[in-house]
């Protein structure tokens, strides 16, 4: 008799296999147990990629979604969310979902992405479905067609600034909106949405907070001095990220039985983000961290 997973399980699993389908190596993060950030951190198109799976996107706590989107900055990597559904029901295939400042998509749209280079036209963003417009080709289109800018608002039902805003790539378009402009300037003026690229589709990141001991607070201080980014987390075996010019991965030693499964899986995102990972147990080793991250530089700068 064969082995009944989780549901969760079973969606990891899932996600796991359509990586390898693309011949990628997906990396398990199994630490904290319980309300993490990563579940899987892997890599594509030469950026480290930090995947959330989960079967209800509405169930992730705030700290897991805060974590996730400033793991973005600190490694400079991509992040997305992997979801079936939220409160409402079954998310789509096909549709890139914007929730909580993260990208969302179905397993499905994840393998149509990575395994088959096929990306999506439709977004759902702030409750509506949306399309994304190439403002050089809606402006050819319409000067092609000899229809002003009143006249296409007229048409669409919309205001004039609208049109303007499209024109510039400044808003998405509404779905039945796009509809009724593909019908009079045709389809090609829309182009696909990356969830891995698009900015449009990237929120502002707050990144900022304060030390929460010793040794964060001396981290903090070093990094200031030196200028440079000081990121913490909560629910990462990461405890911090020092975004130097190659961003180093600390985590700090507590002495207890779970610090080694934490450096294990802490491991496994320095290796895949490309970052040196250091150990800190006191703050006096913060001072030893700062020279070797001033010889790193040294280095690099000759």
């Amino acid at each position: 008799m064969g082995i009944i997973l989780p549901m969760k399980d079973e969606l990891l699993e899932e996600v796991l296999g359509i990586i390898k389908k693309a011949q990628s190596k997906g990396d398990l993060i199994l630490y904290p147990r319980e309300g993490r950030s990563v579940d899987i951190v892997t890599r594509v198109q030469n950026k480290a990629l930090l995947l959330k799976v989960t079967e209800n996107i509405d169930e992730l706590s705030k700290q897991e979604v805060s974590d996730l989107k400033k793991a973005r900055v600190a490694y400079d990597a991509y992040t997305v969310i992997i979801a079936q559904r939220d409160e409402k029901g079954d998310l789509e295939d096909e549709v890139v979902y914007y929730k909580y400042d993260n990208i969302v998509v179905t397993p499905k749209t994840l393998e149509d992405y990575i395994v088959k280079g096929q990306k999506s036209l439709v977004a759902y963003i702030r409750g509506n479905y949306v399309l994304k417009i190439n403002p050089e080709k809606l402006r050819e289109r319409a000067s092609e067609s000899g229809i002003s800018r009143g006249e296409l608002a007229d048409l669409l039902g919309i205001s004039k600034k609208a049109v303007y805003m499209y024109e510039r790539g400044e808003m998405h378009i509404i779905l039945e909106k796009g509809v009724k402009l593909a019908s009079i300037l045709g389809e090609d003026i829309f182009e696909e949405f990356d969830i891995f690229r698009d900015t449009s589709l990237h929120g502002k990141v707050n990144v900022g907070s304060m030390p929460r001991d010793k040794v964060e607070n001396a981290l903090y201080r070093v990094a200031s001095t030196m200028r440079k980014l000081c990121i913490s987390f909560s629910r990462m075996p990461v405890d911090v990220v020092l975004r130097t010019e190659k961003p180093i991965s600390i985590v700090k030693e507590t002495g207890m039985d779970s610090n080694r499964e934490k450096v294990e899986n802490a491991e496994k995102i320095a290796e895949n983000t490309n970052t040196k990972l250091f150990i800190i147990k006191t703050p006096g080793d913060v001072i030893h961290l700062r020279r070797i991250i001033q010889r790193i530089q040294d280095e690099d700068n000759h």
